[in-house]
């Protein structure tokens, strides 16, 4: 989730690769703060775990890689899914996503069980795009449902069951008054479109917020903490998905420039956003340990910004 106020100044450089569908120009930084020093070539993720074995509903490339939302904020505001490999460390263009946008742009994600990734745009409509070939469809979702207008997205499964649910939070002052502070965790019913609010967020104001969650249903949540832009200070955090409190916070020791969004995979966190170079960076972070193991960055051939990421349920975990 990104503020329209700090985003759309900001603009991507992008670079092009031989292959102009796997984007695998990749290095990593060796320090882990953000560094452009030290940088070496980037070997493949082992995962340390990959938790349980998937369920037999989960079938396909939505079990097995990170799908990113790429935005050129800085331009045409066109939109590109993308699907990043944490083993192999690559991304591979779907395609370009052409939402029935009405003057606004794509800024947020989230991918379900079934491989249908939903897409918000900065008004708060939704839309579902399919993540085999990013082809886009609005969905019958009436906007401003519990005064939300803009959201970050996340899904997360009920407990240790195959049921799942796509929440959302909105976080900060960005979109309505200065005064009324703004921080809730809801859900949206994809079936109905109905949002339904859960309750208060322990979030800054203003932040932006993202959601990802894990196939034996936990909730977590990316703060970015944009008082101070020029000391934004980034949180992942535990969240009770029933009650939106936070049982655990850890402050990670990351660079917040353009964009900004994560997801789970295989025992870690993966946040992106944008090197110096205007590369992507990606950034996996320990959770056990509240460390950032290291970074990765990689030229995109499209031109934009990672500005949302989905992973679904059926992705490896092992979260302590």
């Amino acid at each position: 989730m990104k503020s329209p106020a700090f985003t759309l100044a900001l603009l991507l450089l992008f670079g092009c690769a031989e292959d102009p569908t796997a984007l695998g120009d990749a290095s990593t930084v060796a320090d882990a703060a953000g560094s452009d020093a030290g940088r070496v070539d980037a070997g493949p993720f082992v995962p340390r775990d990959g938790g349980p074995p998937a369920p037999t509903d989960c079938l396909g490339e939505a079990l097995d890689e990170v799908f990113v939302l790429v935005t050129d904020l800085g331009g045409s505001a066109q939109s590109h899914l993308l699907r990043f490999d944490p083993e192999a460390l690559r991304y591979t263009v779907v395609g370009e996503v052409s939402c029935p946008l009405d003057g606004g742009f794509l800024r947020s994600m989230a991918v379900s069980r079934d491989g249908v990734a939903y897409a918000t745009d900065n008004r708060g409509n939704l839309f579902a795009v399919d993540t085999d070939d990013a082809s886009c469809r609005a969905t019958d979702m009436e906007t401003e449902q519990e005064g939300v207008s803009n959201f970050g997205m996340g899904y997360a499964t009920l407990g240790e069951t195959t049921e799942e649910r796509l929440y959302i939070t909105a976080t900060g002052s960005w979109y309505r008054d200065e005064t009324t502070p703004y921080r809730r965790l809801l859900s949206i019913d994809t079936g109905a479109y109905v949002v339904s609010d859960i309750g208060a967020l322990e979030a800054p104001t203003p932040a932006n917020m993202e959601l990802t969650g894990t196939g034996d249903g936990r909730l977590f949540g990316m703060v970015v903490d944009v008082r101070d832009l020029r000391n934004l200070v980034i949180t992942v955090e535990l969240l009770d998905a029933d009650t939106a409190a936070t049982l655990e916070r850890k402050r990670v020791n990351l660079e917040a420039r353009s964009g900004f969004a994560f997801a789970q995979w295989g025992g870690d966190f993966w946040l992106f956003t944008e090197a110096p170079d205007g590369s992507a960076r990606v950034a996996r972070f320990d959770w056990e340990t509240g460390e950032v193991i290291d970074t990765i960055d990689t030229a995109l051939e499209v031109p934009g910004t990672i500005i949302g990421a989905g992973v679904s349920t059926c992705a490896p975990y092992d979260l302590i």
